[in-house]
């Protein structure tokens, strides 16, 4: 606050003292020079008056340029393929205390029994629970060994997103299976460990070939932790904005994850504490959410829910930061074309009541109104034209510094530079419109007798 109110007021100070120091460096008789019976303006003034409108083009141009690159990236953004499903899909995050649920059969006797509640709610399509959320920004990494894979030197560990899943979270997200199967209730600990694994991990530990079958396991090397085998493979999922790029990935059964972490796995530490409820409804989801604390109540009255809400709205989430940027580099461009057309305005009027004498004797000789409007609207379209070449360098060679919050768009689109010095002299042209319409309708017999 205190940079702010002393900027403001070194703003105040310097707009107001330039003038000062003009008029006290003004000459008397320079000035009766420039100004005679014609009232024709001083050079001197005009040329500083037209200065600074060039100057509120090409910034007004430089914060439009910097708005159709981020516009344009937020379009792209929102033409991702995300790898899942947002429509009609409910979600909604729960933490189990642990005065609760200090064992893990009283953890998994919560997710059995909630699992089964929530596959006879009515509207529902697929359920299930996940630990982890697309574009949610979840996902822990961790360091896995994959049977076979010799990794280059200094190429550091192999590490995967991790997510542990129960029911039908894949169906419920609309992740799509690309070969093998999804998990089925006859995964269980005592049964044959299996993965699933995404196509960018298939395709970087396992290139060319068919990864169903192939085996990995958690932890380095020396680990010696149980190996699991591969059963399916899904597409790639954001795990964060869609911006963002994707990561190695494999999902297990949540019921295999204490015994997939073998001797290693952390004395008293339980599995499943937490999760990601996720519903896929043939309705508005928005319709579920009491159906779905029922649902939780029934089987813990004491448990809340975090976070419920749709998919639109987990996505909308993880767009807030670029669309924050985007609006607010609009705003600032929509107050300096403001500005500039204000400017542009200003100048062309001072202009002519300072020429009214000049235009009405150029009439009296016989030069057309059309004659006049073109020649107001040529020289408020040299003023845009500079505005707009200045301002063209001006975002070549800034538009740079935007690099990092663009998503596939160059910082130099030829298509947003050139529409955006398009509309920056249309709108030059149409804020003298106005002016050069009136200098039109000067009458040269009453301008004369006025001088």
């Amino acid at each position: 606050m205190p940079f702010a109110l002393g900027l403001t007021v070194l703003t105040g100070l310097v707009c107001g003292l330039a003038p000062a120091f003009a008029a006290i460096r003004t000459s008397v008789n320079e000035t009766l020079k420039e100004g005679g019976r014609t009232g024709t303006p001083g050079s001197g003034h005009g040329r500083l008056r037209s200065t600074l409108v060039v100057a509120e083009i090409a910034v007004a141009l430089v914060l439009l340029t910097a708005s159709g690159l981020l516009l344009r990236s937020f379009e792209k953004m929102r033409q991702v393929d995300l790898g899942f499903r947002v429509d009609h899909t409910l979600s909604a995050f729960y933490i189990l205390p642990q005065k609760r649920y200090a064992i893990q059969s009283a953890v998994y006797n919560f997710t059995d029994n909630l699992m089964r509640n929530l596959r006879h709610l009515p509207g529902v399509k697929a359920a299930g629970i996940s630990s982890s959320l697309p574009a949610a920004g979840d996902g822990g990494g961790i360091a896995i060994t994959v049977e076979g894979y010799v990794p280059q030197k200094g190429a550091g560990l192999n590490m995967a997103k991790v997510s542990l899943m129960q029911g039908d979270p894949f169906q419920a997200l609309g992740i799509r299976l690309l070969r093998g199967r999804f998990f089925t209730e006859s995964d269980k600990s005592d049964s044959q460990l299996v993965a699933i694994v995404n196509r960018k991990l298939a395709e970087h530990f396992w290139p060319g070939q068919d990864p169903i079958g192939k085996r990995l396991r958690r932890g380095m090397p020396e680990t010696p932790t149980p190996w699991l085998t591969v059963v399916g493979i899904v597409d790639d999922v954001k795990l964060g904005a869609a911006d963002g790029g994707t990561a190695e990935q494999f999902y297990q059964p949540v019921t295999q994850q204490v015994v997939s972490e073998g001797a290693f796995a952390s004395a008293g530490e339980l599995t499943a504490t937490y999760g990601y409820i996720v519903l896929h409804t043939d309705i508005p989801p928005e319709q579920l959410e009491n159906s779905l604390r029922a649902a939780v109540r029934d089987v813990d009255p004491q448990l809340p829910l975090i976070q419920m809400q749709t998919m639109e709205h987990v996505i909308s989430g993880s767009e807030a930061p670029r669309l924050f940027n985007t609006v607010l580099i609009s705003a600032f461009a929509m107050v300096a074309l403001l500005l500039a057309v204000l400017g542009i305005y200003s100048v062309i009027a001072f202009s002519i009541a300072l020429r009214e004498q000049e235009m009405a004797i150029r009439m009296a000789l016989g030069c057309q109104r059309q004659g006049v409007l073109h020649l107001v609207l040529i020289s408020a379209a040299k003023l845009g034209a500079i505005g707009c070449l200045v301002g063209l360098l001006a975002a070549a060679g800034v538009s740079h510094l935007l690099r990092s919050f663009l998503f596939g768009v160059s910082p130099f689109d030829p298509l947003v530079l050139m529409l955006s010095a398009v509309a920056m002299l249309s709108f030059a042209l149409a804020a003298s419109a106005l002016p050069a319409t009136r200098a039109t309708k000067i009458d040269p017999m009453i301008a004369l007798r006025g001088d």
